[in-house]
């Protein structure tokens, strides 16, 4: 292979700007997907919930045995106030977004690469 034909690595900027526009664009996604729930699909939202609770009473234990008396009624607090099903859900939602989005970025990526190398051919 000739080196004087082989692609430039991508620039940080342009990488740095496509990470920029996956989070925007999960983000919106995401906030999107969730208020649609909570408006038409709340019953969808009680049974994710419903299962997420082991998954916070496990946070729990996990807080009631490791830590020390006197830190863990607030860190119990914390879990309840900002560790609960809805927070838990929508970090899980929005992973699953963001790399949903990532993997239809990079298929469109490869699929017109393979495109650009077939028309050259």
């Amino acid at each position: 292979m000739n080196d004087q034909t082989a692609a430039p690595p991508p620039r940080f900027l342009w990488l740095f700007l496509g990470k920029v526009v996956l989070l925007l664009a999960t983000i919106v996604t995401v906030w999107v997907l969730y208020a649609y729930l909570h408006a038409y699909r709340l019953d969808w939202l009680g049974w994710a919930y419903s299962h997420l609770l082991p998954l916070t009473n496990a946070l729990y234990a996990l807080v009631d045995t490791y830590f020390p008396a006197d830190m863990k009624y607030k860190i119990r607090g914390a879990i309840t106030d900002d560790l609960g099903q809805r927070s838990l859900f929508l970090l899980l939602l929005t992973a699953l977004v963001e790399l949903s989005l990532y993997t239809a970025f990079k298929l469109l990526r490869s699929v017109s690469a393979m495109l650009r190398n077939r028309a050259e051919a």
